[in-house]
């Protein structure tokens, strides 16, 4: 199923240029967040014996509910986050978990369309790619980290596009966020389609089952980023976009787009 989410006008949209997001499109987010914060608490209870389980899981929820969309997260018992991150790092293409279809439906995608990587994600991104057999399908692949402007600043959609000699008008960013990818994306004339995945992850082994427990928790409370944008298509899956494409010819050709398009 794909529907129209909250349409507002004012877009022209079209389907030949593709800007893919990474975490939460083609990747799990949820390996990487769990495996750091493993490493944190073993860091921690290093540092402080008498440290225990329940107040480390009381961190981890404030760091969790204090974290404001599109600001940088604040620190977990400094400096053991920034440790386990660069450790996490170091282990990048082994936590690797794709999501099912997704590398397939790129691959399709890209045989139709010109398509490139637009993410928040560190260097290391690029060897995850290369293992998924998705950086030679890709015109180009502009990561915060690399570039210089991280989402839901709009300069790194733009650097992309610059850099393609893409137009906006002509290009549809695909993401999972609504703050971080289809408000910057529609604020450059861009369409968008927002991907909301069900839970598919694993966590990854030696993580404590309570760490998983209370993350599982915080992250159904949180639910996907829903709110702050308009004139986005949601969808349930990236091999959905082709609908979302067909729609968007449709819509060229009419001034009232359907609000569902079904396979």
């Amino acid at each position: 199923m794909v529907h129209l989410g909250r349409w507002s006008g004012g877009h022209g949209m079209t389907g030949r240029t593709l800007a893919v997001d990474v975490g939460g499109i083609l990747y799990y987010d949820e390996p990487f967040d769990l495996a750091w914060l493993q490493g944190v608490w073993e860091l921690a209870q290093a540092d402080n014996p008498a440290l225990t389980m329940d107040s480390f899981l009381h961190a981890m929820r404030n760091f969790y509910q204090d974290r404001a969309p599109g600001t940088p997260p604040p620190s977990l018992f400094p400096p053991n986050g920034t440790k386990s991150w660069q450790r996490i790092r170091e282990r990048w293409t082994s936590l690797i978990q794709p999501i099912p279809g997704a590398v397939d439906a790129l691959s399709d995608l890209a045989r139709e369309y010109q398509v490139c990587i637009v993410a928040n994600q560190p260097p290391e991104c690029l060897a995850a790619l290369r293992v998924l057999g998705i950086e030679q399908r890709v015109q180009l692949v502009a990561l915060d980290s690399l570039v210089g402007y991280a989402k839901p600043d709009p300069r790194l959609f733009k650097w992309a596009l610059d850099r393609l000699g893409w137009k906006p008008e002509h290009t549809t960013v695909v993401g999972d966020r609504t703050d971080h990818d289809a408000a910057p994306a529609l604020a450059l004339g861009c369409s968008v389609a927002i991907i909301n995945l069900d839970s598919g992850w694993s966590a990854p082994a030696g993580v404590d089952p309570e760490i998983v427990t209370t993350y599982r928790e915080l992250k159904a409370r949180r639910g996907h980023t829903t709110e702050g944008s308009t004139g986005y298509w949601a969808i349930a899956a990236l091999g959905d976009l082709a609908d979302v494409l067909l729609a968007i010819g449709c819509k060229e050709r009419s001034p009232q787009p359907s609000q569902e398009v079904r396979p």
